[in-house]
């Protein structure tokens, strides 16, 4: 199914966005949506949130695109989403494990850090490009962010 996710109308995104929460699984749309996180409406913001929670389900091949969202946008929104949709493509998404371990050390947002630290955790040992990165904030992170670094670095100890 097609959705009229490039449109610049915020009434069009808000129908298209209706239409993929409809689905049961909607791929091949993570990209696009999760840009739609940073939109200027807020109405917008809200229905693809609601789309990633619920319908929005990353394919591999939206690796890349995910990736390039997480190092070229500030929008710590945007980031945490595009690392959502990496952690659900678990070790599909190892080629972005070094854009989540640079966003895990630099994010301003610290929910986008937390998120690329549980993405890690879900890539497991082949996110192990971001071992320091992990081992930093499981030191010196607030205690959520210190708990999840834990895990992630527990979950590669294991698989090694």
């Amino acid at each position: 199914m097609s959705f009229e996710l490039d449109s610049s109308s915020p009434e069009t995104l808000v129908n298209a966005l209706r239409q993929v929460l409809n689905q049961e699984e909607a791929t091949g749309v993570a990209v696009p949506i999760v840009a739609l996180a940073g939109h200027a409406s807020e109405e917008v913001r809200m229905w693809a949130i609601e789309a990633m929670e619920r319908s929005v389900k990353p394919l591999p091949e939206e690796t890349e695109g995910l990736t390039l969202q997480i190092q070229q946008i500030d929008d710590g929104e945007v980031c945490y989403w595009a690392a959502t949709m990496l952690g659900r493509l678990e070790v599909d998404a190892a080629p972005a494990a070094q854009a989540l371990s640079d966003c895990l050390e630099n994010s301003l947002y610290l929910p986008a850090r937390e998120r690329a630290a549980w993405a890690l955790c879900q890539i497991g040992d082949a996110a192990a490009v971001a071992e320091t990165s992990l081992k930093k904030a499981a030191q010196d992170a607030p205690p959520r962010l210190k708990r999840i670094a834990t895990e992630a670095l527990k979950r590669m100890n294991q698989a090694a």
